[in-house]
């Protein structure tokens, strides 16, 4: 099944062509400096004598000459032609020889690099240009090119003598293919060590990151091998850094290939046939390679070790060839899992498809042509400058493409988010609306039976005790009053709301003190402030009113007192209203009988208050507890 295409995984055509053209200008390059370093102006030397050995009687011998793996000079001997010996500055371009090379003339020593004996050093990869003496060119002059081997696939190859400022541009051109590109990937590689390995904790995907990064410094590692000149350590040493750091390329490249074929594609199952090879892998597998990996390096570069140090000629050479075949194997699998995972997702990035194929088949090309054909390969040098950009502008395009995504989706998110915050406006000013119009109802209701309970009880028994002229003008007049201060009750309940209780009895005492005034009766005033009493609506408060009401008019009709107080205070969540007066005070059982204590207690019970009554010679107080 292949993945549905996000915006930032279609092909982006124009950016692949000029960048594939970029490459294929400066692959053009390479083959045409690799083509003018072939192309010698000069004599060709590939015939002559070899002695194998220090004093060793010289036997004839085809260029290249390689013979494995001593470190004993090998000495390759020709003569200098009347062509070479005319001209104005005669010289001898040496292509390649491992590892050192010097030029004796008629056994004079006129040039070259590195000792004769002892540990050799590491000139392998390095043209030399060697100017022959005027004196000394002549005719039949005897050339004896002086090499000290070490190990490698060639230890001498063929050489030119001609005019030195003819050579000297194929010496350059050779100098660039042979060492400096070398060092030029080197240095890439490990800035792209340091950053994967910077990176990988900020970018994600770590497997990925550190298996790049592990491959670069890999690759640097082998540039310290090989490109050093004189390097302060030996031969051997040097074989033996580059031998790691190529065991390192390849385990490195076999784990990145699987993290970036895994990574960037859709999860399938291992466990088919073949499936460890093509298919995904999953995070955990991927995770035990890595472990692997470092595990396997750390074991490998022991081996190195020991093979060398036990016989370095000898085990060098074995070494390098079992890196070598090592290195067919993970390229091999590698250019399988690439294709597999093309075929599989589609070429939506044809920049990248075409870097991993292009640096896959240049190592191939080039591991062919060292390890059976013992010729320098050109391929591989481009691809790693060519391979570091690819990655580049493609994990930026994916990274573009994820941020793209994440752009859409949060303009989804917050036109999502607008739309539902104007249906929750709408919404909570309907309930708003619903509740103002259930709370009005409720109200209404509540002030009809206020009304009908006790104002319009109260007239209607007026009324009818009027019509049966039972009802004297004193006590219509104190009916009347009565409907009238119920009214009054209700109207200062509306007032008061939901609020303060201190408020709410500032009404109330208006309401009394003239009445108690007229009686010649003190009121002591004592309200504390309880702070916002939200509990206590206008229902309660009209029920309170009712029995503060009725116990003061108790007080004044029946009590005789010369003061009555009012006290509110609170007690942690509970609000304590009472209303005590020092008159004669009245039995309680006597008391009970009659409906002014009764309509108090059945008051308090509404509104879920205790009704506490207490009264002696010395007065009555009637308390009401209730919440806030």
């Amino acid at each position: 099944m292949t993945p549905q295409q996000d915006p930032a995984s279609q092909p982006r055509w124009p950016t692949t062509l000029v960048i594939l053209l970029l490459l294929a200008a400066f692959c053009g390059g390479l083959l045409i400096i690799n083509a003018t370093a072939e192309n010698v102006p000069g004599r060709r030397v590939a015939d002559g004598l070899v002695a194998d050995t220090p004093g060793a009687t010289f036997q004839p011998a085809t260029l290249p000459h390689w013979n494995c793996c001593s470190t004993e000079p090998l000495i390759f001997r020709t003569t200098l032609d009347a062509q070479t010996a005319n001209a104005r500055d005669p010289a001898l371009l040496v292509v390649s020889a491992h590892d050192n090379a010097r030029l004796y003339v008629d056994g004079v020593l006129v040039g070259g690099e590195g000792p004769s004996t002892g540990d050799p050093t590491n000139w392998s990869r390095r043209p030399r240009l060697i100017r022959i003496p005027p004196p000394l060119a002549h005719a039949g002059a005897v050339l004896d090119i002086e090499v000290q081997r070490s190990v490698g696939f060639g230890h001498l190859r063929p050489v030119y003598l001609g005019e030195y400022d003819a050579l000297y541009p194929s010496y350059v051109a050779l100098r660039v293919l042979r060492a400096d590109m070398h060092v030029a990937t080197g240095v890439i590689a490990a800035f792209v060590a340091a950053f994967c390995f910077a990176a990988a904790s900020l970018l994600g995907a770590r497997g990925l990151m550190y298996s790049l990064g592990g491959l670069a410094a890999s690759w640097a590692l082998q540039v310290i091998g090989l490109s050093p000149s004189d390097p302060p350590w030996n031969g051997a040493v040097a074989n033996g850094i580059y031998f790691v750091g190529y065991l390192g390329t390849s385990i490195f490249l076999l784990w990145f290939f699987i993290e970036w074929t895994s990574v960037f594609s859709e999860r399938n199952d291992l466990r088919h046939r073949l499936g460890w090879l093509t298919a995904p892998w999953p995070r955990k597998a991927r995770r035990a390679l890595g472990l692997s990996a470092i595990g396997a390096m750390v074991a490998g570069a022991a081996l190195i070790a020991v093979t060398i140090y036990l016989n370095p000629p000898i085990g060098s050479q074995e070494v390098d060839r079992a890196c070598g075949f090592l290195g067919l194997a993970v390229i091999a699998f590698c250019l399988v899992r690439v294709v597999s995972y093309y075929r599989r997702n589609g070429f939506r990035d044809p920049f990248e498809a075409s870097a991993f194929i292009f640096v896959l088949i240049a190592a191939v090309v080039d591991i062919i042509m060292v390890r059976f054909f013992f010729i320098y390969g050109v391929s591989l040098g481009a691809a790693v400058m060519f391979f570091p950009l690819a990655l580049l502008l493609s994990l930026a395009a994916r990274a573009r493409g994820v941020f793209e995504a994440a752009t859409a989706t949060a303009e989804k998110l917050n036109v999502l988010v607008e739309k539902r915050e104007r249906e929750i406006l709408v919404n909570m000013e309907e309930i708003r609306r619903n509740e103002r119009a259930a709370m009005l109802l409720e109200e209404r209701s509540r002030i009809m039976r206020d009304m009908h309970d006790g104002i319009g009880g109260q007239l209607l028994g007026l009324i009818l005790q009027a019509r049966s002229r039972k009802l004297s003008d004193d006590a219509l007049v104190s009916g009347l009053e009565q409907s009238l201060d119920d009214l009054r009750l209700v109207v200062d309940s509306l007032e008061q709301g939901e609020g303060s209780l201190t408020g709410a009895l500032g009404a109330f005492r208006a309401r009394i003190e003239p009445r108690c005034e007229a009686a010649g009766v003190t009121l002591d005033w004592q309200i504390e402030d309880v702070g916002a009493t939200p509990n206590i609506g206008p229902d309660k408060t009209l029920q309170i009113y009712r029995v503060l009401l009725e116990a003061c008019t108790n007080a004044l009709k029946h009590g005789a007192p010369t003061r009555i107080g009012v006290v509110l205070r609170r007690d942690g969540d509970s609000i304590e209203i009472a209303l005590a007066d020092d008159g004669g005070g009245f039995v309680q059982q006597t008391a009970a009988i009659g409906r002014g204590l009764t309509n108090m207690r059945t008051r308090a019970q509404q509104i879920g208050a205790e009704l506490a009554v207490a009264s002696g010679d010395t007065g009555t107080r009637i308390a009401l507890t209730l919440a806030a």
